[in-house]
């Protein structure tokens, strides 16, 4: 219906019809949907890795359909340039649902089926709802189910979000391995529950957290392998319930060649299309990169803490003025970002935990809750660990005077030296460095130099 400068258009559906505006690419489903969950605020089309992930899956599964003699060459042809227009980025603005929903990610997957079929109508010439030349259940979702396409992209977004956050974190590695090497002659006191304890080089502790965070590092492209068998072709209950013979095995195939990555068939597609367990266990990791990195953050956090008046054996970059009353006083923002952001992930891991939990007989209702958690982690944790290194690691200043004072103490050096040289020795250098006397040359002396075996 054309009104003025602006056209609605009617569509309907089992529960009645409803008005649309006409050049929305979502239908009846998303519309009665976005009425039903207007709870965060937050959009899947926000989730744009799920978005091309879902887009790929669809086009992956148009090119199977043809095939198999069960699409006509011009709908997969016109099905595959909407995914390419999706996968670029294209039409963010038509998915209107918020990531919590109902249905196990019913409403999300209809909402791109209609946007695949209007945008896909646009471009061969028809209106939008004219869905007897492109439908968006028996031409775009042929072969398939909420249930196993929305598993399938979830999985395969996590799979390609793995490697950029493998490179944020060993170029976070390689940060703190560069301060290392820089810090690796300032002696310092090493302190254990949060008392003195024995000597060490700032090198040493920095080094450390480069070992800690390559190693979590090591941990993410074999995690995220867990996630590669597929139950696309199962569709409801992995069953294979109104899938055309030899579906899954040609569409994961051409998700094969898509993505470049080592997707298979899931060897059990009843249990794949309830079992979330390579979901749980992607969250822990996460969870686990989160909190090394939050660990990492509170000690930088400690050792700059003062400057003058607490430890203050480092200095952080200052980035923003920290006090609106105090001048000159900087506050270590980044690390207390990272901090949050582990915080958030550590919570979400709870709620993924959960949701895999509470999925009841054939099928998970809680998918959306997984893949909002599961890929806004992965986004935070991995925009994080950039700005740690590029704001904050990168810049870090050692203060070896405050190395050398806090460890010079006579009775703070004489505890520390104890494990190292015994009591009456400790005793005997704590006195020489109160004369005056250079510890490193005292260390040097009997062995003991700065980045020696010993130390």
């Amino acid at each position: 219906m054309i009104s003025g400068e602006s056209w609605t258009r009617i569509e309907s559906d089992e529960l009645g019809s409803r008005r649309l505006p006409g050049e929305a690419l979502y239908g009846i489903n998303t519309l009665r949907a976005a009425e039903n969950f207007p709870v965060s605020g937050m959009k899947i089309g926000s989730l744009a890795p799920l978005i091309r992930a879902m887009a790929l899956t669809k086009k992956a599964a148009a090119a199977a359909n043809y095939r198999l003699g069960k699409l006509s060459a011009r709908k997969a042809e016109v099905i595959g340039r909407v995914c390419d227009e999706l996968m670029a980025g294209q039409h963010a603005g038509h998915f209107v649902i918020d990531v919590f929903q109902g249905g196990g990610g019913t409403s999300s997957h209809m909402n791109l089926n209609e946007v695949i079929a209007n945008r896909g109508l646009e471009l061969m010439g028809r209106a939008c709802g004219q869905y007897e030349h492109l439908h968006p259940i028996r031409d775009v979702n042929r072969s398939q189910s909420t249930t196993d396409v929305h598993a399938t992209a979830l999985r395969i977004a996590l799979m390609q979000g793995a490697p950029g956050l493998e490179r944020a974190l060993l170029a976070l590695t390689e940060a703190f391995a560069g301060k290392a090497q820089e810090f690796g002659g300032i002696l310092k006191l090493a302190r254990t529950h949060l008392q003195d304890a024995a000597p060490m080089t700032l090198g040493e502790e920095f080094h450390a957290f480069s070992t800690a965070l390559r190693h979590e590092a090591a941990r993410i492209w074999p995690a995220s392998q867990s996630l590669a068998g597929l139950n696309l072709g199962g569709t409801m209950v992995g069953t294979g319930l109104a899938a055309q013979p030899d579906f899954a095995e040609t569409v994961i195939a051409e998700l094969q060649r898509l993505t470049e990555l080592p997707l298979r068939r899931d060897d059990d597609l009843v249990c794949a299309a309830w079992n979330s367990a390579g979901l749980v266990q992607f969250s822990s990791l996460l969870r686990g990169i989160a909190v090394t990195l939050s660990k990492i953050a509170n000690d930088l956090r400690l050792l700059s803490s003062g400057p003058r008046g607490g430890i203050g054996e480092i200095a952080l970059p200052a980035v923003q003025p920290g006090s609106p009353l105090i001048a000159g006083k900087v506050n270590p923002v980044i690390p207390e970002m990272v901090s949050q952001v582990a915080f958030h992930v550590a919570g979400a891991d709870v709620a993924v935990g959960m949701a895999a939990e509470a999925g009841q007989l054939q099928r998970n209702a809680f998918e959306p809750l997984m893949a909002h958690c599961l890929l806004t982690s992965l986004g935070m944790i991995e925009s994080a660990a950039r700005i740690f290194a590029e704001r904050c690691v990168q810049d870090i200043r050692a203060v070896p005077e405050a190395c050398a004072g806090n460890l010079s103490a006579p009775g703070t050096l004489a505890a520390g030296l104890v494990p190292l040289v015994g009591h009456e020795a400790a005793a005997d250098i704590a006195e020489a460095v109160a004369r005056g006397e250079d510890l490193d040359a005292l260390l040097r002396a009997r062995g003991l130099a700065p980045g020696d075996p010993a130390d």
